[in-house]
């Protein structure tokens, strides 16, 4: 790591624990991996990810909030994608290194 100030390494540890906490959820991580295969409306995104309208979107609306989404409108359709290629590296990294004990 860098010569991080202490102020600065506060900051960046706190920013990491939010960073990680958001991808805590089962829910958020999966709506990620359906994801990273292109950008699906929110009904592809229910048909892939069990859950119910309202909690999909209280999970969608955080991920684009926190800038892990982006997000388009097409008619009366909204269109969901990645925004941030390094999470889908980080979503990687920790299944690869989980893989093995399925």
């Amino acid at each position: 790591m860098q010569n991080y100030s202490d102020a600065e390494l506060t900051r960046l540890l706190q920013d990491a624990a939010q960073l990680f906490g958001l991808l805590a959820a089962p829910m958020r991580l999966h709506i990620i991996s359906t994801l990273c295969h292109g950008e699906k409306n929110v009904g592809q995104l229910l048909d892939a990810v069990k859950t119910t309208q309202p909690n999909m979107s209280q999970h969608l609306n955080m991920l684009y909030r926190k800038g892990i989404l982006n997000k388009r409108r097409d008619g009366v359709q909204i269109y969901y994608a990645i925004a941030d290629s390094q999470i889908v590296q980080i979503c990687q990294a920790m299944c690869e290194r989980l893989e093995p004990r399925l």
